[in-house]
């Protein structure tokens, strides 16, 4: 086990985020990550801002938009499958039983970080970031 520190961005004021979640993207270098920081209850939780479906950010067609109007559920805009926001798991559409891929954060202070260790690698696979 190592004793380092995460890298850490800050992406926001834990009382910035809105009910409808938060987008966000942290520049890597030469790629990008996109994120929605969602508030489950009392938890604050960060998901790749990818489809399971199509890999197109959740908020393709209305950038900011990730919720059904109702609020219960994260929703791909482009074709409408339906994602837990406590779990990420997709519970209607065509990838459904796949689930939301995590992105570790850190609460500090009222501030909440990205855990820069785990965001995936930009070709996809299940390594992460040194």
């Amino acid at each position: 086990m190592s004793d380092a520190a995460p890298a850490l961005h800050r992406i926001a004021s834990a009382a910035e985020i809105p009910a409808r979640g938060l987008g966000f993207s942290v520049r890597l270098g030469a790629w990008q990550e996109d994120g929605i920081l969602v508030r489950d209850g009392g938890v604050i939780r960060a998901w790749r801002n990818r489809c399971r479906h199509l890999a197109v950010p959740l908020d393709h067609e209305t950038p900011g938009k990730f919720f059904t109007p109702d609020g219960g559920f994260l929703m791909c805009q482009q074709h409408g499958a339906l994602y837990r926001a406590g779990d990420g798991l997709c519970v209607w559409g065509p990838c459904r039983e796949a689930s939301l891929r995590p992105l570790r954060i850190v609460i500090r202070d009222g501030e909440v970080y990205l855990d820069l260790g785990s965001v995936p690698d930009p070709d996809g696979s299940s390594q992460t970031v040194p």
